[in-house]
């Protein structure tokens, strides 16, 4: 599997999907690898449907359109917005203080800030 972020905060190898699914600090941290690694969008594009995932590619989107001028393009989030597979939300401030921290520990990670 070609991911980039969450192999760095997992503490086992990860060798298929279900290994991110049954771990939830992976699948919290999952969005994060969304934005930074267009790549890995692709890769679980096919399970859309688990309601993880799902949610997961949601806030990587949310935060993508609100900080697309930091972030690598991702035209795989973009075109699973505009089929309506996802959506968006606007990120309010209660939402903004609950995720910032591990949204700039990615930024960081990948060498954007």
């Amino acid at each position: 599997m070609k991911l980039k972020y969450i192999p760095s905060i997992s503490k086992k190898e990860i060798k298929q999907i279900h290994d991110i699914l049954s771990d939830e600090r992976l699948i919290k941290h999952l969005w994060i690898e969304f934005l930074l690694n267009p790549e890995s969008v692709e890769l679980f594009k096919p399970y859309i449907e688990n309601l993880k995932i799902k949610n997961a590619f949601e806030d990587a989107l949310s935060w993508y359109l609100a900080f697309t001028w930091l972030l690598p393009k991702n035209m795989v989030l973009e075109e699973l917005h505009k089929k309506n597979e996802i959506t968006h939300y606007k990120i309010n401030l209660k939402i903004y203080k609950e995720k910032k921290r591990n949204f700039i520990k990615g930024l960081i990670y990948a060498g954007l800030c």
